[in-house]
């Protein structure tokens, strides 16, 4: 039997409002993390706790994976969720990583990713903003999949300054390997064996 998620978002596309109140499928962010784990147990044949990184830094989380059946949004399976809870055990933040690199079947279905913005230097990510949280986005062609998360307004100030870091240390890490390849080639060119 299929599964198709309904997305319903209870803001407004243009201006972004109450993001608290955004679902992405049966994640609601502030859902109770006993009813949000009960939908990843009947979901997924995987779920697992781990404590991972979420942009280079500690992070724990709970892991569906390997859908029990045909899980999917609007027709484009989903593969993997990530869902991570504050003190109060609520949803704060919810990741989902859709087998799809057809962004606008992603725009279609998820309205709100029309307005991310993409980020210099960062790989491909897209992200937007409201005054309760965050979505950010990006396409993985290597991969074969997109990843959408949404964040509430305390977890998106962490976000924010964490993914800065990261792009950081990622263009440090990028210049470094291109001065490897510079260096590689002039040697090769000075026919050194």
């Amino acid at each position: 039997m299929k599964r198709t998620l309904p997305l319903l978002f209870a803001c407004a596309i243009f201006p972004l409002q109450a993001w608290s109140a955004l679902e992405v499928g049966e994640f609601t962010l502030g859902m109770p993390k006993s009813q949000a784990l009960a939908i990843l147990q009947q979901q997924f044949g995987e779920v697992e706790h781990f404590t991972g990184y979420h942009y280079q830094v500690p992070t724990e989380f709970y892991q569906g994976a390997k859908p029990k059946a045909d899980y999917n949004l609007g027709g484009l399976a989903i593969s993997q969720v990530k869902a991570v809870f504050n003190e109060a055990d609520q949803l704060r933040q919810v990741e989902v990583q859709l087998d799809t690199t057809d962004e606008a079947r992603v725009q279609q279905l998820l309205p709100m990713t029309k307005d991310a913005r993409p980020v210099p230097d960062s790989g491909g990510r897209l992200e937007a903003f409201s005054a309760d949280g965050e979505l950010v986005y990006w396409v993985s062609r290597n991969w074969d999949w997109t990843v959408v998360t949404i964040a509430d307004k305390a977890s998106s100030a962490g976000n924010i300054t964490a993914r800065a870091e990261s792009d950081k240390k990622f263009a440090q890490l990028n210049r470094k390997f291109d001065k490897l390849i510079e260096t590689a080639k002039a040697v090769e060119g000075n026919g050194a064996p």
